[in-house]
């Protein structure tokens, strides 16, 4: 066989490879958009694959157990693999290990919802949460993300960045709508980020979900950037105007003394 026959099968070889591993990523992120689980047809049109491909990648998935398959509804789901690669990753995060104490005492204080929240890929993303233990109180989950523009530790972050990159990044926003309170467009979302700067600490007014108000502060490391945001969410019932104010002041509070904990000094 020539040299050029053999450099074009292992390059065949290679690109069917890298097929297979970016369907199966594919498939792996539409999952974890469905909470409750997805059949076979709706990944096969979601993800534009034929059923037979989508069910073979499906089964390699569950014999190592980074997917399962409801017994009852025979719809797939993200399986227990993933939860502990997840919690490996959290785990080497430097920022939980330091906030966790001041969390806790952020918690018992308020007896709220606490969150400790990191940005990636443009989103936040929740890498810590203490829920309440009120009846009626907010649910929120590890790995949970959510948009930059209607949430509050979202504003912290863009609070954080220089005005030529606070620029660049707010024409990236698309300015989705979640409630009839989400900021829509880019001068709002301007002045809520400079009251943020202000303030020293951002709000969520039922911006994200409907009934639901968030306070955030942010955590600096020793250079001075921001690298978290500590939250405090809860019913909107019991957040008034000066609720909101004394939150603010004890989310700032502890978003300080974090900062300290990791060497930033004002």
């Amino acid at each position: 066989m020539r040299r050029e026959e053999v450099f074009m099968r292992r390059k065949q070889l290679y690109d069917t490879t890298v097929q297979s591993v970016e369907r199966t990523l594919d498939i792996i992120e539409t999952l974890s958009e469905h909470k409750t689980g997805v059949g076979v047809t709706t990944l096969s049109k979601e993800l534009k694959l034929h059923k037979s491909t989508v069910h073979r990648l499906l089964t390699t998935l569950m014999l190592r157990k980074y997917v399962e398959q409801d017994p009852e509804t025979s719809k797939y789901k993200l399986g227990m693999r993933l939860f502990e690669l997840g919690n490996a990753v959290l785990s080497k995060l430097d920022i939980r290990q330091h906030a966790m104490p001041y969390l806790r005492q952020l918690w018992r204080s308020t007896g709220e919802t606490i969150q400790l929240a990191i940005v990636d890929q443009q989103k936040v993303l929740y890498v810590d949460v203490l829920e309440t233990l009120e009846r009626v109180g907010v649910k929120s989950n590890v790995g949970e993300r959510v948009p930059l523009h209607s949430s509050a530790p979202g504003k912290v972050w863009l609070a954080s960045l220089p005005d030529d990159r606070l620029g660049d990044v707010l024409k990236l926003i698309k300015f989705e709508p979640f409630t009839p309170y989400t900021i829509d467009n880019f001068d709002k979302l301007k002045e809520s980020v400079n009251q943020a700067k202000e303030l020293g600490y951002a709000v969520d007014n039922q911006e994200y979900s409907t009934d639901l108000i968030s306070v955030a502060s942010p955590v600096k490391n020793y250079r001075g950037r921001v690298i978290a945001c500590i939250a405090i969410t809860a019913p909107a019932l019991r957040m008034g105007e000066d609720k909101i104010r004394e939150m603010g002041s004890q989310v700032k509070a502890t978003a300080d003394k974090v900062s300290q904990s990791m060497g930033f000094n004002k």
